[in-house]
């Protein structure tokens, strides 16, 4: 295998949850404040919220985590935002392993990570693609593929170490 790609998205049942109940409660409360859909223009600033929280709800499962490992380097992009979108060349990179982390302690959660030296892109799971660059900055990336990403970074690594 000479390239690594991989999509993530988030789909963990506690967000789809979350996500489900703010927007029944959205719905609900519109809809008896307006009594029933009939007088909306009365409520233009609950309303305006509601499309909001659509826009949220809908940009949110349109959220995909995209890692790409090939010849040139390592690419990770919260598509499609791409202001979220993080390169390294091969010739950049000090270190390249996968490892297993805890999300919650050492990130704070899932998503766009961590301030300072240490960052992460991460959906979900517990495992990611550690990146220390050669000014020693960390970056974590979050996979659902271990064991492909390691085969490929082995491959690229020793490659490199010649």
């Amino acid at each position: 295998m000479r390239i690594f790609e991989e999509k993530q998205r988030f789909r963990q049942w506690w967000v789809i949850l979350i996500l489900t109940a703010t927007a029944v409660g959205v719905l609900v409360n519109l809809y008896y404040e307006t009594e029933g859909f009939t007088i909306i223009e009365s409520n233009f600033s609950l309303i305006f919220a509601a499309i909001i929280i659509a826009i949220v709800i809908v940009g949110f499962f349109m959220l995909e985590l995209r890692t790409k490992i090939d010849p040139i380097g390592i690419t990770a992009t919260f598509h499609p935002i791409s202001f979220f979108s993080k390169h390294y060349n091969w010739s950049q990179i000090d270190k390249v392993y996968v490892r297993k982390y805890a999300p919650l302690t050492e990130y704070g959660g899932w998503g766009i990570r961590g301030l300072g030296e240490a960052k992460a892109y991460n959906v979900a799971g517990n495992y990611g693609i550690q990146i220390v660059t050669k000014k020693k900055k960390r970056f974590l990336i979050g996979t659902q593929r271990p064991q492909d990403a390691e085969q490929v970074l082995k491959r690229y690594t020793e490659k490199i170490s010649l």
